[in-house]
Parts: C-alpha cells; structure tokens; sequence
C-alpha cells in the first residue's frame, strides 16, 4: 500500500473541505427562499396545513425509494432537486415531521402493504398557489397551483429510461434502493422496465394536441381513461383529454351547493366523498375490476378523504396584502362596489367569511350567455363509451339504473367510485360522519354551462377563465378582442396594478397560445363596456374582497 505523506494529507483533506462547501453551498442554493415564505391567514394553522400538504389520498406514481435515487435524465443531479422540482411548477418546502424528506408540497411517501412504499401526489400538489411580492413568496393555502403535470410526468418516463440504458446511472441508482440483502439487478432492471411500458402506455392514452403547460390539467378527461380504458381494459374508449382547465381554488368550494368548474357535482354528501375519490383514481389511484365482484379494491385512502375535506371546511379566501402589495384607495373602492353591484354580483355573490357554517350557492351561467370556450362542457356530455364487464351492472352497485353497453363515461366512473367505497364500508361511513356539513342542494335540468363561484381573494388565483386564458382582472374586463392572444405562465410575480400573475417569459414559463382548440379567451363580456377610470375602480375593489 502506498504510504500516504503528510503533504499528501493535507491535500485529501483541502479537497474534502472544498467538497463540503460546495455541498453546502449547493444545498443553500436549492433551500434558497425557503427561510421567508410568508403565509397568510386563511384559517388553518400550521399544523393542519403540513398536514394537508402530506396526506396521501392514495396515489401510487413509482416506488419511494425510486423516487429518492432517480437523477435527472442528462446529468448527476437528483430529480428531486429543489430547482428541478421548482422549474416543473412545484412549490418546494424544507423539512420537518410531517414531510421528512423534504420533498416539495403535495409530493408523499405512502405505503402500500403489498408493494412497500409509493410516491404519490396529494390534493396539495394541485390546489396551493404561490404569488412572489417584492421578492418574497408568499402561500397561498387552497389556491392555484402551477405546476405542469404533464411535464412532470414525462420527465419521470425519462428519468427512468436514462437509468436503465446508463450503466453508471443504473449502478449509482441500485446503491441507493439496495436496503436489503439479496436483491438482485435483474430483478430491479425488470421492475423499471416494466413501469416504463406501464408509463408509455398510460402517456400515449392521454396524449393530446394542445399542451397544457403550466396551471392546467383536463382532470375529467384523464379520469375518464383512467377507467373506460385503463381500468376496463378497453383501449377504443379512449378519447383525447384536450379540454384543460386551471386547478380550482378550494377556499369556499365545501360551503358551496356544486362543484367542478361544470357545476357537474353536487355537493351534498355522499357527493363530497364521491368526488375525492374519483380525484384520487385520477391522479394515479389504481382500482381493480373484475368481472366476478360487486365491490372493488382500490389504493384510496378513504379515511383520510373524510379529514382532508373536513379541513376544507374552514380555510377561508386569503386577503390582499397590503404590506407588501400596497394600501387599497378606499374612494376607488366605493367607486368600485357600485359598479360591482351593478355588473358582477348577479353571479358572483358576496362571502361573509365569519360565518363558518355559510351555505354558497354557485350561479350556473348557460354556455350561450356567458360565451367562454365550450370544450370542456362539450367533452363531458357528448361521448358515449363501451361499458363491457360493466354492462348490465347497478349504476349505484346496489342500486340505481342498470348500466347499458356504451353509457356516458361518467357513468362508469361514479359506478367504478361507488364500488371502491362500497368495498370499505365502515371507512366510507365514517368518512362521510367526519366530513359531513349541511350544504344547499344543487339545481335540478340546469341548462350546460359553467358555474360563477364568488371571487373573494380571486386576486391570488391567476390566470383566469375555466380554461385560463386571460392573465390578469383588469385584461378580464376588456372586450375580448382587446385581450392579450397569447402571453406566458409560470411567473409568480403578482402584478399588483392589473392584478395576475407576470404574463412576461422566464426560464420557467410555458406559453398559453388563445387561438388553440380548448384555450379561446372569448367570452364572459360583463362589464366590458365600462370605460378605463371605471375598470381601475373595479380592478381596486376585486382586490379588496
């Protein structure tokens, strides 16, 4: 062995020093922001909303430990790094014991006693927003998220694939999941190929012409698929999910009397739980459905469904930060109340957040008076799919209308819903207890449209429209050939003056073309005949509520 002089130590141990710092300055830059996140108050703690953050609806995307090992397709670099978590939308976060990884909101660790432990996604993950003030982030709890679900998913596709074909990246990647004794690298090889085909197959289902880029996902679509084809094992029902929409802001959405941008959910229990757990087989759930049973397994966590919508319960619309975003002009907003009164609150009604047990009712806006783009409406209603093993099935399992040889998509997934509830009975009793609240009922033969919610805090939930086509109020309010045909999202810099998110590119923006199938900004012309003086009040009062 080669002696080792004490020049030569000194040597080893600067390099060590220097690899130490860079490490550290390495990690610094990745938590870089992390320290003066701002949150507001919206009614939750602390406590409930790590909680929220990382709790599993039942999501299973990859292995756990694949997660923690997989690098970056074309470099060293961990996917989970901070900024190649940041630059897909996801709003980073350190950590702590609710999230001991530190992994980004709405990512966690759930286990699965048959196949060990997942990653999967939760109603975080969709449903918190981020705004930037003069360089400071500020949480937006139950707001809209940005992260670009597609392109999350396809770097995990490949991630994966670079780690099989990369020898060394392979070999680095077994060293970190080999924690037990014995396994072997065939084994390992073949469970990554396999989630590879798994993964092409459920991406080439779901592909679509028109990118969804960041802040939006056609949900419904992809669930419908998720079940007519995935589920059912029927690839000629798969339609295209082309229809995005921005994810919902949740502040509210429990105290109103229906749901979905549609109006197409009630929500009177057992409605509340019924939608959760179609999200939850949305967003990689798995369900199984055999011929042979009435009642399906399925990886939902109903449980935690009935705890997750119970905390909904209370969050409340976060209002405008005036220390940071500036004081609000009281005579613009008097100006502006009256002009609200006159022009919006026909549909857009008013919250009293004190009122914890408020009952909302949406107003239901028919697609030929407010002129927004169909798609969505139309994707939703105007399909028929095969039912197979499902044909002859009670709609309701035990109940309800006998299912036909091709039915409305919808159909199957709240019958696939039912039969993964039904399979956990006491779970889904309790669930419904511990979530239950006395809602309004929905309104029965509404003509096709969508649903005017109440705009308190709307201020935080940029881009606007169902579909997210116009990026700030004060655009929203010009006739809708004067509004901006294309612009970029992704930018969380508030702009405090039109109210919205920075249209302009960065490195981590995605581009929102209007003139796309599924992205026109037509439509919602109320108040559009107002002139400018009158705009800027308006625009100053939306930002009070």
């Amino acid at each position: 062995m080669k002696k080792i002089t004490t020049h030569g130590l000194m040597i080893i141990q600067i390099e060590i020093i220097f690899l130490c710092t860079c490490l550290v300055v390495h990690q610094a830059s990745a938590n870089q922001g992390l320290q003066d996140e701002i949150f507001l108050a919206q009614g939750w703690d602390h406590k409930t909303r790590q909680k929220l953050s990382y709790t599993s609806f039942g999501s299973r995307f990859i292995p756990y430990t694949w997660f923690i090992a997989l690098e970056q397709p074309e470099t060293r670099e961990l996917f989970r790094d901070n900024r190649h978590m940041a630059s897909l939308g996801f709003i980073t976060a350190q950590a702590d014991e609710y999230n001991p990884d530190g992994l980004p909101v709405g990512l966690v660790r759930d286990s699965d006693k048959k196949n060990g432990d997942y990653i999967g996604l939760t109603c975080a993950a969709c449903h918190t927003g981020q705004v930037s003030i003069q360089g400071k982030r500020i949480r937006i709890d139950g707001g809209q998220s940005l992260i670009d679900f597609t392109e999350f998913e396809h770097a995990v596709l490949a991630a994966l694939k670079a780690t099989v074909a990369d020898p060394e990246k392979f070999s680095r990647f077994f060293e970190m999941i080999n924690t037990s004794e014995g396994i072997k690298t065939e084994i390992v090889k073949g469970q990554l190929q396999q989630r590879i085909v798994e993964l092409e197959r459920h991406y080439a289902i779901n592909k679509t012409d028109v990118p969804y880029g960041k802040g939006r996902l056609d949900a419904f679509g992809q669930i419908f698929n998720a079940i007519a084809v995935e589920a059912l094992h029927i690839p000629e029902n798969t339609r295209a999910p082309d229809a995005p929409t921005s994810y919902p802001v949740l502040w509210d959405a429990s105290h109103l009397n229906v749901v979905q941008w549609n109006a197409s959910a009630p929500n009177k229990e057992p409605g509340p739980l019924f939608q959760n757990a179609i999200t939850a087989l949305a967003v990689f759930g798995t369900v199984s459905v055999p011929q042979d049973k009435r009642t399906y397994e399925s990886s939902i966590r109903i449980s935690n469904l009935g705890s997750i919508q119970r905390e909904f319960y209370q969050l409340v619309a976060p209002q405008w930060p005036t220390e940071l975003a500036g004081a609000l002009d009281a005579k613009k907003i008097a100006a502006g109340k009256l002009l609200y009164n006159q022009h919006c609150v026909q549909c857009h009604n008013y919250v009293d957040p004190a009122d914890k047990k408020r009952k909302l009712t949406a107003v239901i806006t028919p697609l030929v008076d407010v002129g927004t783009d169909p798609l969505m409406n139309d994707n939703f209603k105007n399909h028929t799919v095969k039912s197979g093993v499902l044909e002859g099935r009670s709609l309701m399992i035990f109940a309800g209308d006998k299912i036909p040889a091709e039915t409305n998509p919808l159909d199957l997934v709240t019958h696939t819903a039912a039969g993964a509830l039904f399979n956990q009975p006491w779970q889904t009793f309790k669930a419904i207890v511990k979530e239950y609240q006395s809602n309004n009922p929905a309104p029965k033969n509404a003509a096709p449209g969508y649903k005017a919610r109440p705009i308190n805090g709307i201020w935080a939930s940029a881009p606007y429209l169902h579909n997210g086509s116009v990026p700030t109020i004060y655009d929203l309010l010009l006739p809708a050939s004067e509004r901006p045909v294309t612009f970029y999202v992704g930018n969380i810099e508030l702009d405090v003056v039109k109210v919205g998110l920075a249209p302009n590119q960065t490195p981590l923006t995605t581009f929102f073309d209007t003139r796309l199938r599924g992205n026109s900004n037509a439509g919602h012309e109320y108040g559009t005949q107002l002139n400018d003086e009158q705009r800027w009040e308006l625009v100053e009062y939306i930002k009070s509520l």
